[in-house]
């Protein structure tokens, strides 16, 4: 009888904690989403800079040296291709990152 007690409590302790550890997944995966939005609105801030760079103001300093952050403490780095061709903006946030590219 004690033998079976202690199996059945073994079982039910190894399922409470496979389910915590699946929750903790959960709850972590919720919080990357929001960091990978922000990831991806700070590549397309990346983009902006780089198009009004083109626009109006060729003196603007668009991430291509240094990172960019952001009020919401994402950054974005530009990536100009070598023949000018197109240009990469990377966008970062928490633990994501995202990329977009134009091409000229």
């Amino acid at each position: 009888m004690l033998l079976s007690v202690m199996i059945l409590s073994g079982a039910i302790l190894g399922a409470t904690s496979l389910a915590g550890l699946l929750m903790l997944y959960g709850l972590r995966q919720s919080g990357d989403i929001a960091a990978s939005h922000q990831a991806i609105f700070a590549a397309d801030s990346g983009i902006e800079c780089v198009l009004f760079k083109k626009a109006k103001d060729p003196s603007r300093d668009c991430g291509e040296i240094e990172a960019i952050k952001l009020a919401n403490g994402a950054s974005y780095k530009t990536v100009p291709a070598a023949d000018g061709s197109s240009v990469k903006s990377v966008g970062r946030a928490g633990r994501s990152s995202r990329a977009l590219e134009i091409a000229f």
